[in-house]
């Protein structure tokens, strides 16, 4: 193995399935939030390790979202960390054979969940977490991969909120160095047009957020009481971000969808 590739995250990925071993088991989660899991579906939701014990109630509600479109879906009670953490030691190097090494090591992870939506008779994996969607996508190139905008406006139907956002949508500049596969933006841009009496204010990405210019940008552009995002990172970066006695409230797009079709 490369000497840039840290073993002890390969060894625990392959025995645990996560990223680190101290993170709580999904099964819980998933029962403890009713959510369906190892079920016969057409779309197998891929939270990602980290996702479903930080923010469950925000997979909870893109859930909510798909039950009410009539969406076929199920979420995997075991699912394999996509490596994305292993990446970062060659991305800084720009060692050209680490990286070939680490997106090996990701299409042996990905391929188990692959495996696991196969043997329920999926037909697409719609991928929530934003960097494991280009390294899905990269190691699977033949198989039907989606970022989780596009099931949300599969679901969404009609949609009314008089109300203005601002809508940070990323960089998404470490994602490229993980594969040269893009970010499919499009379907969230979708998914705002599609909401009725809806004003949105565009904030640009000139630096990632988790630098402090780029941080400093998002949070002195916003303009409204309510911002939403699509990338969970640039969620937390806004609620840590921004001050408090600004009073604006930070949503993830499906929380947002669902404030628009009640």
């Amino acid at each position: 193995m490369h000497e840039l590739i840290d073993a002890g995250i390969v060894e625990t990925i392959r025995t645990t399935g996560k990223t680190n071993a101290n993170l709580p088991d999904r099964l819980e989660i998933l029962k403890t939030h009713g959510l369906p899991y190892d079920r016969e579906a057409e779309n197998v939701v891929v939270t990602g390790c980290q996702i479903l014990p930080l923010l469950p109630h925000i997979i909870a509600s893109l859930a909510r979202v798909l039950d009410r479109g009539g969406v076929s879906y199920t979420f995997l009670s075991e699912e394999t960390c996509c490596g994305n953490y292993l990446y970062r030691p060659a991305i800084k190097a720009r060692n050209d054979e680490a990286m070939e090494e680490c997106r090996s090591l990701s299409r042996e992870f990905v391929g188990q969940n692959v495996e696991r939506a196969r043997r329920l008779g999926a037909k697409r994996l719609v991928i929530f977490c934003s960097p494991c969607y280009p390294i899905y996508k990269h190691a699977f190139p033949d198989e039907e991969i989606v970022f989780y905008p596009r099931a949300i406006r599969e679901a969404m139907g009609r949609a009314r909120l008089e109300s203005r956002v601002d809508y940070y949508a990323g960089c998404y500049r470490l994602h490229r160095k993980f594969s040269p596969v893009p970010m499919d933006l499009k379907s969230a841009e979708q998914v705002l047009d599609n909401i009725e009496g809806l004003e949105v204010n565009r904030i640009s990405a000139p630096k990632c957020c988790f630098t402090p210019e780029g941080l400093s940008h998002m949070v002195d552009n916003v303009s409204t009481d309510l911002m939403v995002h699509i990338c969970t990172g640039c969620y937390g970066q806004a609620l840590q971000g921004l001050p408090k006695e600004k009073g604006t409230e930070v949503l993830m797009l499906p929380e947002l969808v669902e404030r628009a079709r009640h």
